[in-house]
């Protein structure tokens, strides 16, 4: 304890005792020479009694250069195993233990920074698991999880060799190809891909099958970064979601030009929601019972400066937009505040964005809403059109369940030209179904939608489901309509859309005469 704490390095500990065995040695060797038998004188010169007295710091001396390299050494290779230690945790994910994005963007780099004959045209494959979302929100992020590593390893396992497997982060992973210049390569790849979801995983508990949708891209010379490789993957991948699940896509230029005039629109949205452009027209609810108006449907219109007034359908508010989000609460807001100074309490049907639906706090923005603009809960429709994925009907039917517990309304539009979405009917429960006569006529034609709307109505009356018809534009659509059943019909025969309706909610007499026209 003394020794250490006047001599705390190793190395000056080895030096003492070098120097004391030097002093030991030294010592005996001058003994020696006393020692010698009477009569013989001992032979000390003076290098030997220099070499004696040397001795203790050439030995101190060495022993301290020895332990010290030794402590550099082990120091050295300490160092050594935490750089490898800290670059596998960097570069490893620690859910899957397959290579991270960090490694991904090693790799690539490398690969733009070959020369010549040793760059290497490989392709990437973009995976996204579908259905992961629906899994997670309903059988827990253990589950998830689960479900992230099982694909890790059989994708590990199926490609070990061949290509490298990284996670990017969530649920999605990047394959990279070893040798795969070729779009012929590269689909034998994704094919591979989708077959490995031939077999369900078993997440213990329970088992379930997924599915993946792949975007293929190329690396290139005139790529920069990572990121451009990713950029036209992810594009591609955006591409494969929409085609079905299990399914791959390349990446075109055609896609780059899309995406680039997607975020151009997406920028003018911006700009015209700043700027006011934006208003509100009514369409007239007829119902068929009363043979009055009975409510309205708000509708989205943008004065645009060099198109002219369109409609939503035609701008497409892009989905995963924070713009989206705005404008939809923007109108559901000035929809509540117009109705709520109506002179007659007329019913407000409101079709949000697919993106209000699935927001957690939606039911909250329509209690809002309501409540500012201190408009009734009953008057107040909530219309689900077409664009709810089976992905999203759990976090929809949840807000839906919520609206009706604050009394308001649930309409379900159309899912498709020739039935009723029975799938979705099972989860949302609404109060009323909506059929668009204008999606049947286009897909059937017209002499043949009279007879498939009347087929649409009577299965909604086996169901038990009030049904209401859009885009009706014919006395013979509505004649059909009312003798089938449907309770509520709206389109150009009854009405076009209105800036002002108060011709129709403010004048008793002007209702009267329109009830009778339409009678």
């Amino acid at each position: 304890m003394m020794l250490s704490t006047f001599l705390p390095k190793p190395e000056q500990r080895f030096a003492a005792a070098g120097a004391a065995l030097g002093a030991l040695v030294s010592a005996a060797w001058l003994a020696s020479g006393t020692a010698l038998p009477d009569g013989i004188a001992p032979h000390w010169d003076v290098p030997a009694v220099l070499a004696a007295g040397a001795m203790p710091f050439v030995l101190g001396g060495s022993f301290y250069r020895w332990r010290y390299s030794r402590r550099l050494e082990l120091e050295l290779r300490a160092a050594r195993r935490a750089e490898r230690r800290l670059r596998n945790e960097v570069h490893r994910d620690k859910l899957t233990g397959l290579a991270n994005r960090a490694a991904l963007e090693v790799h690539i780099r490398q690969a733009l920074c070959a020369e010549g004959p040793a760059f290497a045209r490989n392709a990437l494959l973009l995976l996204d698991l579908d259905r992961f979302k629906m899994i997670n929100d309903t059988l827990g992020h253990d589950a998830g999880d689960r479900l992230l590593a099982l694909f890790g390893g059989r994708l590990r396992r199926a490609f070990a060799g061949e290509a490298t497997v990284y996670r990017l982060g969530g649920d999605e992973f990047v394959l990279a190809a070893a040798r795969a210049p070729s779009q012929a390569d590269a689909e034998m790849l994704a094919m591979r891909v989708e077959r490995l979801f031939e077999a369900p995983f078993d997440l213990g508990e329970t088992r379930v099958a997924s599915g993946c949708s792949i975007g293929i891209a190329f690396i290139e010379r005139s790529d920069k970064s990572t990121s451009d490789v990713l950029k036209r993957a992810d594009l591609a991948l955006y591409e494969a979601k929409a085609i079905s699940g299990n399914s791959h896509a390349f990446h075109s230029e055609t896609l780059s030009h899309a995406m680039r005039l997607k975020a151009e629109a997406e920028r003018d949205l911006t700009r015209g929601f700043a700027e006011d452009e934006f208003f509100l027209v009514f369409l007239p609810i007829l119902g068929v019972e009363s043979g009055s108006i009975s409510g309205f449907q708000a509708l989205l219109r943008w004065r645009h400066p060099q198109l002219g007034v369109i409609d939503a359908e035609t701008f497409e508010p892009p989905e995963q937009s924070a713009i989206t989000r705005s404008l939809g609460a923007w109108a559901l807001q000035t929809a509540c505040r117009q109705a709520a100074i109506w002179s007659q309490p007329k019913g407000l049907t409101v079709a949000p964005f697919v993106p209000q639906l699935r927001d957690r706090d939606f039911v909250a923005q329509v209690e809002r809403c309501l409540a500012d603009a201190d408009l009734s809960p009953e008057r107040l429709t909530i219309e689900v059109a077409e664009g709810v994925s089976t992905d999203d009907l759990a976090v929809v039917a949840e807000n839906l369940r919520g609206l009706r517990a604050l009394g308001v309304r649930v309409a379900l539009g159309g899912g498709s030209a020739s039935s009723l979405p029975l799938n979705q009917i099972s989860d949302v429960e609404p109060d009323q179904v909506t059929v668009d006569l204008a999606a049947v006529r286009a897909a059937h034609g017209s002499e043949r939608s009279v007879a498939l709307l009347a087929c649409l109505i009577k299965t909604g009356q086996v169901l038990r489901l009030s049904i209401a018809v859009s885009g009706v534009e014919k006395e013979s659509e509505a004649d059909c309509a009312r003798a089938c059943g449907a309770v509520e019909i709206r389109g150009p025969w009854v009405s076009p859309v209105m800036a002002d309706v108060s011709v129709l909610v403010g004048d008793g007499e002007m209702e009267g005469a329109y009830r009778a026209v339409r009678a």
